[in-house]
């Protein structure tokens, strides 16, 4: 085999770039289409002999990790291999906030269990749940704040499609109104919440803005996470019955949810420097993509399809490099996350509504969140004896 990264064809890319997520950025790559996503790279993987392969990008050349030795490599890299952008929230999760963060998340729970529950409903109290941890009480009702966030992401995805003043102007706008809105809350520096960690930080009028945006973003991206959960233990009543007593199992649980539908399928790092790879130097801030999805759902994994939580229990996760949490962030919205399941399920059974998740057959690798919807019945308590 020749020595080199080799490179993707015309062809390839054009399949390549008709899976991109659209519009968005290169490691949103196999988000549209899991199956094609997955029989693509496999070709490559066999083409290239799971050497990576450096492909066409947004913004340039990037290169598409295929094997599971060089994405270890590229994770347990100390430095050469980092985020795009990652908030400098040391400290921030510290364990002095978290039981009130947990009792925030018991809390906006309680009123998701009677009625049809669907993934608005769920969401719209989730998004309160982050905004009361990262900005105090006084941000619980502002959903304007949250829709501000949202479109100013879609805008910037937009913009890596569509390049014009009229793009720009309006991702100015939109960027300002999120920003006045979001000063307003830091100012406030609540007693309780991030925001008022943020604001005894030595740096905190430069990077308050991107830190507070950033803890935000990443407990949204859970909401998908805990709908999938949930309508996940509808559908198979025997692990629903194992997380209600167990949280750990419940939080098993919810890393099956994430598992089996991650909300970012691929890992995107820039190298900080020159590496060498296979025989050829690979340049200081290139793009490098690592498809987690595929590997996740790797055909190979006996569990690949199926709700298999005991694989976060036994040991079996332990062993994956793609089971390990790339933050700290992370660990606080999973425990977040699992008291706010747990406080559903303590207090309601949820039943599907429809055959979305049928445990008789194979999991979807593509879910569409609007059609999952479960019924919650009040648990009847024994009343206490005197």
């Amino acid at each position: 085999m020749p020595r080199g990264l080799p490179r993707a064809t015309v062809l390839e890319n054009l399949r390549l770039a008709s899976l991109l997520a659209s519009p968005g950025p290169p490691h949103l790559l196999l988000e549209r289409d899991p199956l094609r996503s997955r029989a693509l790279l496999t070709d490559l993987e066999s083409r290239y002999g799971g050497r990576p392969v450096l492909v066409r990008g947004r913004r340039g050349p990037a290169l598409l990790i295929l094997s599971k030795r060089d994405a270890l490599r590229v994770v347990s890299a100390d430095d050469a291999y980092a985020p795009p952008a990652e908030p400098h929230a040391a400290g921030l999760t510290s364990d002095v906030l978290r039981p009130a963060f947990l009792e925030i998340a018991r809390e906006e729970a309680g009123h998701l269990t009677s009625g049809v529950v669907d993934h608005p409903r769920l969401s719209a109290r989730w998004e309160r749940v982050a905004r009361r941890c990262v900005y105090g009480d006084g941000a619980a009702a502002d959903e304007e704040l949250t829709r501000l966030l949202t479109a100013v992401t879609r805008a910037g995805r937009r913009r890596a499609h569509r390049r014009g003043r009229r793009s720009l102007r309006r991702r100015e706008i939109l960027s300002g109104r999120y920003d006045a809105r979001l000063i307003d809350h830091l100012r406030r520096a609540e007693p309780g919440s991030l925001a008022g960690l943020i604001a005894r930080a030595p740096d905190a009028e430069s990077r308050g803005l991107m830190q507070a945006a950033f803890w935000l973003m990443g407990f949204g991206v859970a909401a998908s996470a805990l709908t999938h959960t949930l309508a996940l233990l509808a559908a198979h009543p025997p692990h629903r019955k194992a997380a209600r007593s167990d949280p750990d199992y419940l939080r098993a649980c919810l890393h099956e949810g994430m598992r089996l539908w991650p909300a970012v399928p691929a890992l995107a790092r820039v190298t900080t420097a020159d590496t060498s790879w296979y025989g050829t130097t690979l340049p200081a801030g290139r793009t490098v993509l690592i498809p987690v999805a595929a590997h996740q759902r790797n055909p190979r994994l006996p569990y690949a399809n199926t709700f298999a939580p005991e694989i976060w229990l036994d040991g079996t996760a332990a062993s994956e490099w793609w089971a390990q949490p790339p933050c700290a962030g992370v660990h606080l919205t999973v425990t977040i996350g699992t008291a706010f399941l747990s406080a559903i399920l303590r207090d309601a059974r949820p039943k599907p509504v429809g055959r979305v998740l049928s445990p008789h057959r194979p999991l979807p690798h593509s879910l569409n969140l609007s059609r999952l919807r479960v019924t919650m019945r009040p648990v009847l308590r024994r009343p206490v004896s005197g």
